[in-house]
């Protein structure tokens, strides 16, 4: 009901006729029940028979089983359009949600998680309000209504039926929560887990796979995964089997007990048709109740099962918000400082501690160090991904936490080494949301050294790239985002390991790109390729989450031994590379 908000209502209403609904599937018993005793006590007269009454109850009968339809197809319809309501309210939540979120939140969780809480368990709860919420109110209340109507025919009798269904509950719980079901369970969705990434890895690397004639060791690792997979399949299959056999077991043991009980108790009825109709109505309902038992504890495994889903969307619902200023600051220059700058991304182990520089308005600072020195937590720290938890990030002295998050989107661009490329036309991807005319996207292309590429595609600008269209290179991919940074004309730009991976060719067109994009701007360049940033006005050499040297290039090379060693690594590897080139 709490994802449900506004929907809870319609929810409720629901949920009141599917409980309607099994009264009315249940009084019919009570009718015949009713008019078989009738007919009993006049057995002897049957011209005695009241049968104004008699019709009465075959008109209730009938009535009842006009109201079981009704009211079974109204709470479905009631359920289906709160369901579609509940969809459309909670993917709207977790979309603010994700939009109020730390943008380092994306870098820490994997996409295909988000994805499955977007779509999957918000499925999964939609469809359990759909087609399965008015079937578990009615397994619950059916045999709630059984018994209680039955304790005014004869609560000793009533009280027995309810034994069986008291020791199936009491057996399914210590089936769950019993150590086997628990590893049962783990073993299951670990193996999954793992044959789906088999299966993704097979399948994307076969090309791969093929060239270098690996077909059988690949597929090995695919058969015994899915061996592995099947093997806790049987494991599920056999532990499932074992409780439900117990379940059936105890909940069939209703018509064993009533048997002996009817013949103890019921002989000192107060007449032989209280005793025969009584026995009857008794062997009948408690002969049907297995069925709408097996169905609640149906039900009750499902319910668990969306439980876990609405726990995924609490937990991205809990996720802590970034803090919005009161009184949001607008900055007048463009510099950016970091200022003892402390963070920690488990709150355990610093990524980086007590971090001073600052990058000069209109400059370019280069930021360098082993991988995993901290240069890319500097970078969505710079971003406002984070929040530090000591210290602070000014952009032209003012705190980012006192700039308003939608504002500073409006100052800084970035460009990162895996650059995101919607399944979209190459101009809308440029744009991305953008209203800026066709020629500005194409000066911004052509800015970034990427028109070329775009002119050559089919269609132009007009070209579908991405997942569902034509793709790009990586290099021509950081173009693209360039492209997008340009059209932006952001002060402030952050390009992380731009050219990491590009080759030679795509290298030298990034770097011509981005002397384009860093004019007259706020640049900090974080790069594993030393001579990307050989000429920046600062570079600023991290190690192990430390400012451990800034300067110019010449300086660092005279003043900092870990700058020098990383310069003279970067020189042989080009060296190497040049050399394998030639002897190709």
């Amino acid at each position: 009901m709490e994802l449900a908000g506004s929907r809870a209502r319609p929810l409720a209403g629901a949920c009141a006729l599917a409980v309607l609904s099994a009264a009315a599937r249940l009084a019919p018993y009570f009718t015949i029940y009713l008019m078989v005793r009738a007919i009993i006590l006049n057995w002897n007269d049957l011209g005695a028979l009241d049968l104004p009454f008699l019709w009465g109850l075959a008109l209730a009968t009938v009535g009842a089983a006009v109201l079981h339809g009704a009211t079974g197809y109204l709470s479905m319809m009631l359920a289906h359009r709160a369901a579609f309501d509940v969809l459309y309210e909670v993917r709207l939540q977790l979309m603010d949600k994700l939009a109020r979120i730390p943008s380092g939140y994306f870098n820490q969780v994997r996409q295909g998680e988000i994805k499955k809480v977007l779509n999957d368990d918000v499925e999964k709860i939609e469809g359990f309000i759909a087609h399965n919420l008015s079937d578990t109110v009615c397994a619950v209340a059916l045999p709630l209504l059984t018994i209680a109507a039955l304790a005014f025919v004869d609560w000793r009798l009533a009280l027995l039926l309810v034994v069986p269904i008291v020791v199936s509950f009491l057996l399914l719980g210590s089936a769950l929560g019993s150590p086997e079901g628990a590893a049962c369970q783990r073993a299951m969705a670990q193996s999954r887990e793992k044959l789906n990434g088999t299966t993704v890895e097979f399948v994307h690397g076969m090309p791969v796979v093929k060239v270098f004639n690996r077909s059988l060791a690949a597929f090995g690792r695919f058969e015994a995964d899915a061996r592995e997979f099947v093997g806790n399949i049987k494991w599920a299959t056999w532990f499932n089997a074992r409780g439900m056999g117990k379940l059936y077991a105890a909940v069939g043991t209703q018509m064993l007990l009533l048997l002996p009980a009817v013949l103890i108790i019921l002989p000192t009825a107060a007449s032989y048709a209280d005793f025969l109709s009584t026995a009857l109505l008794f062997f009948l309902v408690g002969g049907g109740m297995k069925e709408p038992v097996m169905q609640m504890i149906t039900q009750a495994l499902g319910v668990n099962g969306i439980n876990a889903s609405v726990a995924r969307i609490d937990e991205v619902l809990a996720e802590p918000e970034l803090s919005q200023p009161e009184h949001p600051v607008e900055p007048t220059a463009f510099d950016l400082a970091f200022e003892h700058v402390t963070f920690s991304y488990d709150g355990k182990k610093n990524a980086v501690e007590d971090v001073t520089f600052r990058v000069p308005a209109g400059s370019v600072v280069g930021l360098v160090g082993p991988s995993g020195g901290g240069k890319s937590t500097l970078a969505a720290l710079g971003l406002r991904f984070f929040d530090p938890q000591e210290g602070r990030i000014a952009l032209g002295g003012v705190d980012l936490r006192d700039i308003a998050p939608e504002r500073l989107t409006e100052l800084a661009s970035s460009v990162f080494q895996d650059s995101f490329v919607l399944d979209d036309t190459v101009e809308n991807n440029i744009l991305m949301g953008s209203s800026a005319p066709h020629e500005r996207v194409v000066a911004a292309a052509e800015a970034a050294s990427i028109a070329d590429v775009i002119d050559a595609l089919p269609q132009g600008y007009r070209t579908v790239v991405g997942a569902g269209g034509t793709r790009l290179s990586g290099g021509e991919a950081q173009r693209l985002a360039i492209a997008r940074a340009m059209l932006r004309d952001t002060p402030l730009i952050i390009l992380d390991e731009a050219t990491a991976y590009a080759d030679a060719e795509n290298e030298a067109k990034i770097q011509d790109a981005f002397a384009q994009l860093a004019a007259r701007k706020t640049v900090l360049v974080i790069a594993h390729r030393m001579k990307t940033v050989r000429t920046a006005d600062l570079i600023v050499v991290v190690d192990e989450g430390r400012v451990v040297g800034t300067g110019t290039h010449d300086d660092l090379m005279d003043a900092c031994p870990l700058y020098r060693s990383m310069v003279d690594a970067d020189e042989r590897k080009d060296a190497w590379t040049l050399t394998v080139g030639k002897e190709g």
